[in-house]
């Protein structure tokens, strides 16, 4: 038999099954073995200030928030943190992450309008916003499915391999539609069939109306199995831009900057009015 906490105990002086007498010191019947012990009354063994305590260890026989409503206060804290606390934190923290998906699943997707490459920016931070927002205000016709990348995280594309396999990597995922750099760079780019000729990735009017002294024109060399070089045809790969970063910026540049376009472009037409703006043709 299991004694609760504050009963006091007795025994019967005979069995009450059989009626044999007890033996001394024996809690159960010598004769048919059963329990002698007898609970004659229950008394309450708890100090008034611990019955809120004695209601928080008892909470099995009362649901937990019946149990929370009955206690006071650092008791009725102390409960809260032990039972609720960690449900609550969770809850919280499911709920945001429950939030966020459907934030990132939801929200309006942006596809660049055009995205440029800049290897070793040649833009002061002022010229570079200014750049941008020009971008924006010619080419972003919906803001919340469009924008303009302009990616200026290259060192260079021949040097550094990082800079090479981001690259390439963007290139691989249809990503890149223009790359400023310098002319040694542009070389580089062509010979690795990176690039387009200039006329193929703009209009023909629009390339005739440009000056002869800014366009730069490229060899294409193929290396053979043998050792050899093979050479393509001569074409106009790039584009002279320091007249437009001294324009832009305010002061000349040092170095030989050009823009170039890349085979998997297909926003001809972005390309064309930005080529019109960077080089004032009407």
């Amino acid at each position: 038999m299991k004694i609760s906490l504050g009963a006091k105990v007795n025994y019967y002086s005979k069995c009450p099954f059989c009626g044999t007498a007890r033996a001394e010191g024996s809690e159960k019947c010598i004769n048919c073995g059963k329990s002698l012990l007898q609970i004659t009354e229950q008394e309450n063994t708890i100090p008034d200030e611990d019955k809120d305590i004695a209601l928080y260890k008892a909470r099995d026989e009362k649901t937990a928030s019946e149990n929370l409503k009955e206690l006071k206060g650092k008791n009725k804290f102390r409960y809260f943190m032990d039972y609720y606390f960690g449900k609550v934190v969770f809850g919280i923290i499911l709920a945001a992450l429950a939030c966020g998906l459907l934030y990132s699943f939801f929200k309006p997707r942006q596809e660049p309008a055009l995205y440029t490459v800049i290897v070793v920016n040649p833009f002061t931070p002022t010229a570079y916003d200014q750049f941008k927002a020009d971008l924006e205000e010619m080419l972003v016709t919906d803001p919340k499915h469009q924008n303009i990348i302009l990616d200026n995280n290259y060192s260079s594309l021949i040097a550094d391999y990082n800079s090479g396999m981001a690259f390439t990597m963007h290139m691989a995922a249809g990503e890149v539609d223009m790359v400023i750099f310098n002319k040694d760079e542009l070389k580089y780019q062509v010979n690795s069939e990176a690039l387009i000729p200039v006329d193929q990735a703009i209009s023909k009017d629009i390339f005739n109306k440009l000056p002869d002294d800014i366009k730069i024109k490229v060899t294409p060399t193929y290396p053979l199995d043998n050792g050899d070089f093979k050479y393509g045809e001569e074409a106009v790969y790039g584009l002279n831009i320091e007249k437009f970063l001294e324009r832009i910026n305010g002061f000349e540049t040092s170095s030989k900057y050009c823009v170039a376009f890349t085979r998997i472009t297909e926003k001809h037409d972005a390309l064309n009015t930005v080529v019109k703006y960077m080089f004032d043709i009407n």
